[in-house]
């Protein structure tokens, strides 16, 4: 079995089961964002950091949207490129989706409980 290298982002994922190793780069591109402070010496609240993972997902679609088109109209040659930037896309989504649906199954659980 061949061994191949994706950049993803500022890392290099190694490997044939990529989709795996994209959802564990971005938890812990995450779990780093949720160490930094936000300039007062705070550290960012969930709702921070989940109004940044949008954003951040929102400008990858924006991107690979862009990307995408240009590689359509003849415009760019790079369908690597776009192709990365569509699946840097699809995962930072799948993510989002992740959390919102623990979140909503956390809630859930919590309404649940007896006093």
């Amino acid at each position: 079995m061949s061994q191949f290298g994706i950049e993803f982002g500022n890392k290099s994922v190694m490997g044939g089961g990529g989709f795996e190793s994209r959802i564990r780069e971005s938890r812990e591109r995450l779990v780093e964002s949720a160490g930094e402070s936000t300039g007062s010496g705070e550290t960012k609240t969930f709702g921070e950091l989940m109004k940044d993972m949008v954003r951040e997902a929102n400008e990858s679609h924006i991107v690979a949207d862009l990307k995408a088109q240009d590689v359509a109209a003849g415009r760019n040659k790079d369908i690597h490129g776009a192709v990365l930037a569509v699946e840097k896309a699809d995962v930072q989504f799948r993510l989002i989706t992740q959390v919102r649906n623990k979140v909503i199954d956390a809630y859930r659980e919590i309404l649940r409980m007896q006093v």
